[in-house]
């Protein structure tokens, strides 16, 4: 076979991985609602709302509680303006084919990375189909979530760095991709130390100093213009935040090593893991620059994972961006005496993701009660717990002050602030005794799952007091008491 012929192949294969990754993100999207006919999670709801408030003139952090760096919300403003003329549901919904449209980048980046590792063009195609067809990942592909976004700009990290070792004007761009990917989370510093570790085998000093250099002023140009509106709750929300924060989802250790390794998607962290073993055993040559990178990233977001107080399997969505290219490795290396039982392996796991996507996808549309109601339409104050809902009925969060855009968040501030500390979420929850203003100041309040789970007793008292609850096209509503003359 030619070298022509054999590069046309593997292009028609990466080819046909990526569509089917695009298909495997968007499939939920071709039901009677759209791109609305899939679930919305929390998380998307309070992204997504926060970057069209930002369109506003109101500020994370100043106006409102945000607890992750503003990145994200830059990025996302890119859609949330087409809401003048989308409406703001209609703009909602690009943006989840344009998560979809990431996570397809996100595929054709991992391959890159393992061509440059170096290594053959069938490690490419298997860990980009890991990468395809990770069941976590592909849900969170679906909507504006951090990790889509993420996920690009450290695969982008991990190339230009590779990249840079043949060609040094390529540290300046890794180094502004660092500070972009810790202006979106702070955990993207874990692929900024692999960067370091991989560029200390080739770069002098002045240009480590450059890399240093172009990550700070990336950063800042990201984050200074939201973080000096208010600078100490900038530092309270993104940073402490996260330190006082009691532990939430799942708790213990043990389930998290099951996640991590559930039967799902268990071929890529075990081949992740053997591929781990190999770099260390061999070393050496083994050790490539995009071996340091990835191999670190992999190793510190796993140890994230175990010392973080809070843990949900979603997290897994980043932790495969590292290990599909470490997975994909081992195969490489195997190839091509491997090459047909890795093959089974990957289709396997192709047809497990789909498995999963299809029965994760039908049969909620609790999302939609909102929008389908009178009160979709209404001038009156509505305030849901589940920003999501209010997106669907083309409403972003009521203005009152102190505005709520992201109330878990919000209401565990408020519980841990002052010093006092929790055995769980659900505990500091059901102690608090502030009262949310806004629950007196709009006539209409949907509590939802969420809204039971986290209001207190004496909260909940208080709402009664001055709201009577009631029924509306299938799901509770909260209404204002008429006044007595």
């Amino acid at each position: 076979m030619t070298g022509t012929s054999s590069s046309r192949r593997f292009q028609v294969a990466l080819g046909v991985i990526a569509f089917g990754a695009f298909l495997l993100r968007v499939f939920p999207f071709f039901g009677p609602d759209g791109a609305w006919s899939y679930r919305v999670d929390y998380d998307e709801g309070v992204y997504f709302s926060s970057a069209s408030l930002l369109l506003d003139g109101l500020f994370p952090y100043r106006d409102y509680v945000f607890v992750h760096p503003p990145g994200l919300l830059v990025f996302l403003s890119l859609t949330s303006w087409t809401r003048a003329f989308l409406g703001v549901d209609g703009a909602f919904a690009l943006s989840r084919w344009i998560a979809a449209l990431l996570g397809t980048i996100n595929v054709l980046l991992v391959a890159r990375l393992l061509l440059r590792w170096p290594l053959s063009w069938w490690a490419a195609l298997c860990g980009a189909a890991f990468y395809a067809t990770y069941p976590e990942l592909v849900q969170v592909e679906r909507g504006p979530f951090l990790e889509p976004l993420l996920n690009l700009v450290c695969l982008s990290l991990a190339s230009a760095v590779v990249n840079a070792s043949g060609n040094r004007r390529w540290v300046w761009v890794a180094g502004a991709l660092a500070g972009a990917a810790v202006s979106i989370k702070l955990w993207a510093v874990i692929w900024v130390a692999g960067a370091v570790w991989g560029l200390s085998t080739f770069v002098t000093r002045r240009e480590f100093l450059q890399f240093i250099g172009a990550a700070a002023l990336s950063w800042a140009v990201i984050v200074l213009p939201f973080a000096l509106q208010a600078p100490a709750a900038f530092v309270t929300q993104t940073g402490l935040f996260h330190a006082w924060r009691p532990p939430d989802g799942m708790t213990a250790r043990l389930p998290r090593v099951e996640q991590i390794l559930a039967l799902r998607h268990l071929a890529s962290p075990l081949f992740a893991l053997l591929m781990l073993s190999f770099l260390v055993v061999r070393r050496g040559a083994a050790l490539t620059v995009a071996a340091r990178v990835v191999a670190l990233a992999w190793l510190l977001t796993l140890a994230a994972f175990f010392s973080s107080p809070s843990y949900w399997a979603q997290y897994n969505a980043h932790l495969i961006a590292s290990e599909a290219v470490l997975a994909g490795a081992l195969l490489g290396t195997l190839a091509p005496r491997w090459r047909w039982g890795a093959l089974a392996v990957v289709t396997l796991s192709l047809f497990s993701s789909i498995y999963q996507c299809v029965h994760r996808a039908a049969g909620d549309d609790r999302h939609l009660l909102l929008a389908r109601s009178p009160l979709g339409t209404t001038p009156d104050c509505v305030f849901t717990f589940e920003p999501g809902w209010s997106l669907a009925a083309g409403r972003l969060p009521p203005r009152n002050a102190p505005m709520i855009v992201d109330s878990y968040a919000h209401q565990l501030l408020g519980a841990v602030q002052g010093g006092r500390r929790f055995a769980s979420s659900q505990a500091a929850f059901a102690s608090s005794d502030q009262p949310l203003s806004i629950l007196e100041q709009c006539e209409n309040v949907v509590l939802g799952e969420r809204g039971h789970r986290q209001l207190s007793a004496a909260q909940l008292e208080r709402l009664q007091t001055t709201h009577a609850q009631a029924k509306l096209s299938g799901f509770e509503v909260w209404q204002r008491r008429p006044i007595s003359p």
